[in-house]
C-alpha cells in the first residue's frame, strides 16, 4: 500500500501497473487568472479549475444538446468541509493508495474502487454521470 508523504503536492496522480485510477486535487492547486482543464478531453467527466479576478464577466452562453457513448462511471468528490481518509483499490480489492482529504481537496475516481473512513463530520459534493440505477445495478461492494 503507497501512503502520501507529509509534503503533498497540488496534483496527485495515482497510477498502479500502467494504469491511471485516481487524481487528487489539493485545495492549494492555483491556476491564476484564468481556466486550466484538469482531467484530458477525451475523457467522460470533464473538470476544470477557474480563478477570475474580481470584475471579470462570464459571456452569456448555452450549451448545446450533444449525445455521448459513455462506458464508465467517474466520480468526483469535493471536500466541503471535515477531513475523511481515502483508499483506492485495484478491480481485485488490492490497496494501492491511501491518503487523508481535508476541506476543500478534491477527489476524482477514473477507474477501480474505493472507500471512505470519515476522520472529522465531513459535508461532501459528489458529481458522477447519470442516471443513476442505484447501488443495487451500479455498484459492487467488497465481500
Amino acid at each position: 500500500m503507497m501512503t502520501n508523504e507529509p509534503e503533498m503536492t497540488a496534483i496527485e496522480r495515482i497510477e498502479h501497473e500502467g494504469t491511471l485510477y485516481a487524481y487528487i486535487f489539493r485545495k492549494k492547486l492555483a491556476v491564476g487568472d484564468g481556466v486550466k482543464f484538469l482531467t484530458p478531453a477525451d475523457y467522460p467527466l470533464q473538470l476544470g479549475l477557474i480563478e477570475r479576478k474580481k470584475g471579470y464577466s462570464f459571456r452569456p452562453h448555452l450549451h448545446r444538446d450533444m449525445h455521448y457513448e459513455v462506458n464508465t462511471t467517474q466520480e468526483f468528490l469535493y471536500v466541503e468541509k471535515g477531513r475523511m481518509k481515502v483508499k483506492i483499490y485495484t478491480s481485485d480489492w488490492k490497496v494501492i493508495y491511501a491518503t487523508i482529504l481535508d476541506a476543500g481537496d478534491f477527489f476524482f475516481s477514473i477507474t477501480g474502487g474505493h472507500s471512505f473512513d470519515v476522520l472529522e463530520e465531513v459535508r461532501l459534493i459528489e458529481v458522477k454521470q447519470g442516471p443513476y440505477p442505484g447501488d443495487q445495478y451500479a455498484k459492487r461492494f467488497k465481500e
